[in-house]
């Protein structure tokens, strides 16, 4: 009786989240995937690329910190999408016009600081408005890994064979879903900052007493420093796994599409997402997914094949589905209420600065030592996933213990 009651009563996701996870996402599908590309064909080599790679990522280790706390106290989440899409794609303006290492490298940074930290916001802006978000969230996600591909098939027309064409042109689709994403900002449902929110036991809590609470949960550290070692192997694959296909034959045209082979997997594993972590766990899910890099890594290092190298592709959409939206999931049901957001861009200073900057920068050191080859990037970048494997199957059970205690009080 009371599963049919559940059942009927089903709350339908809000239309608005969905289309906004879609345009958020693809402002990052149009760029992030390219940029190294982009660079290359500007006449950078890896040494340079990944200096620009790492300076960008020294941004998220402030700007996460700004825009969390301006959406925990301040600023409407809702409106500070707009602040941070149109800062966007001002970066992006500004890097499509320079052409000297020193421009490229402020106009990248500046294109972090503003984008990156979106990818986590939206799915706090999930949290403020889904009823049941450990249930829906993953299905809402989905629309933002529609939203990755939506720009592949412009850039791949763009591209392909027999066309004299510059990848600049992602520059100015980033741009243009960029506006897109400020205009959607408009219709999302009102979030007002969340520092008075009220406690779960009663009464008011400050956001200052909220936070040291949570920077002193070492649970919460302990899931930073996973995804410390996760996001910096996985930014290695994010730019530098075209590079290396497209050294190894395949044409610019087909870059997209073997991206897309992921997603699409992705986005189905994300509907399976809610029944994984009721049957598994937390942590079961995080680590499962952080095997699949780990495995895809390998590939990376070690074999040729540019079929086997595509469809791994795959192994991506499970490091995307389990892995990082599990580490959201489980850093929101640690965090107190009051710095939900917060907590939220802890994790892109740990999975857009720290990570990606320390990744970047040795990958950089050992491409030029072994002169430009990309396999020992993604050698170093496999020893990454497995450190991350290592702790999360050393701390595992006491992560789940901690993120379902906390669940009854964050979710509902």
């Amino acid at each position: 009786m009371i599963a049919s009651s559940s059942t009927t009563t089903a709350p339908r996701l809000p239309r608005v989240l969905c289309v906004a996870m879609a345009a958020q996402f693809a402002v990052g599908g149009a760029v992030i995937p390219f940029v190294t590309l982009l660079l290359r064909d500007r006449g950078l080599g890896v040494g340079d690329i990944s200096l620009i790679l790492a300076a960008s990522s020294s941004a998220m280790l402030v700007f996460p910190f700004i825009w969390g706390m301006l959406a925990d106290r301040f600023i409407p989440l809702d409106r500070l999408f707009i602040l941070l899409n149109l800062g966007a794609c001002g970066s992006l303006a500004l890097l499509a016009r320079e052409t000297s290492f020193a421009g490229q490298l402020v106009a990248f940074t500046l294109l972090t600081a503003f984008l990156n930290p979106n990818f986590m916001l939206v799915g706090a802006l999930a949290f403020h408005h889904l009823p049941k978000p450990q249930e829906q969230f993953g299905k809402v996600r989905a629309w933002g890994s529609l939203g990755w591909i939506i720009p592949f098939l412009p850039i791949s027309l763009w591209v392909a064979p027999g066309r004299s064409a510059k990848l600049d042109f992602v520059l100015y689709v980033g741009m243009a879903m960029g506006l897109v994403m400020a205009a959607v900002s408009w219709k999302l449902p009102h979030t007002a900052p969340g520092a008075w929110h009220r406690h779960p036991h009663g009464g008011h809590e400050r956001y200052g007493p909220a936070l040291r609470r949570l920077l002193t949960n070492g649970n919460y550290v302990t899931l930073l420093l996973a995804y410390f070692f996760l996001a910096g192997s996985f930014s290695l694959l994010t730019f530098y796994s075209l590079p290396l296909l497209e050294d190894l034959g395949v044409p610019r045209a087909w870059l997209g599409p073997a991206q897309a082979i992921g997603v699409v997997f992705e986005f189905a594993l994300f509907q399976w997402q809610p029944v994984l972590l009721r049957r598994w766990n937390y942590t079961a899910v995080i680590l499962a997914g952080a095997l699949a890099l780990l495995v895809r890594q390998w590939l990376y290092a070690t074999i040729s094949d540019v079929w086997v190298l595509s469809f791994s592709y795959v192994l991506v959409g499970a490091v995307v589905v389990l892995s990082f939206a599990g580490t959201s999931l489980l850093a929101n049901a640690l965090a107190g209420q009051e710095v939900r957001s917060t907590a939220q861009t802890l994790l892109v200073l740990a999975g857009s600065g720290l990570g990606p900057m320390f990744a970047n920068w040795a990958g950089g050191r050992l491409s030029a030592v072994f002169g430009g080859s990309l396999r020992p990037v993604f050698a170093f970048s496999t020893v990454l996933a497995g450190l991350a494997v290592a702790l999360l199957a050393w701390r595992g059970r006491r992560l789940n213990q901690a993120g379902h205690s906390r669940v009854p009080a964050t979710a509902q």
